[in-house]
C-alpha cells in the first residue's frame, strides 16, 4: 500500500505544524511507502527541511519508504546547495547532482 501527501505552497516556520500533521496522518497506517508530493510547494525553509528529516526517521524506524517527488525551484536547489537529498529517497533522480 502506497500512501500520498501533498505539500504546496510556502512552507515556513508558521506551517511546520500542518505539514508535520499530514505526514504523521500518511506514516500512520504503516503504509510499505509514503510518497510526498513537493510539485506545488514553491518555498521549504529550514524548520520544513526538519519537518521532513523528522518523517524520514519515523518511517525508517517503521519500515515505511518515505519518497520525495516533485521537486523542482526553491525546493531541490535547498535539498541540493545543503547536500541534505543524500538523506532522502527522490523519485526518478530529480536533483541532477
Amino acid at each position: 500500500m502506497t500512501q500520498r501527501v501533498s505539500i504546496e505552497g510556502r512552507i515556513s516556520i508558521d506551517r511546520c505544524d500542518e505539514v508535520r500533521r499530514k505526514l504523521r496522518m500518511g506514516l500512520r497506517s504503516r503504509p510499505a511507502q509514503v510518497t510526498v508530493d513537493l510539485s506545488q510547494a514553491t518555498f521549504i525553509g529550514t524548520s520544513a527541511l526538519a519537518t521532513l528529516l523528522e518523517a524520514v526517521r519515523i518511517a525508517r524506524q517503521q519500515g515505511t519508504r518515505l519518497v520525495l517527488e516533485g521537486l523542482q525551484g526553491q525546493p531541490a536547489h535547498l535539498l541540493e546547495v545543503s547536500l541534505l537529498y543524500r538523506l532522502f529517497e527522490i523519485a526518478e533522480s530529480e536533483i541532477n547532482v
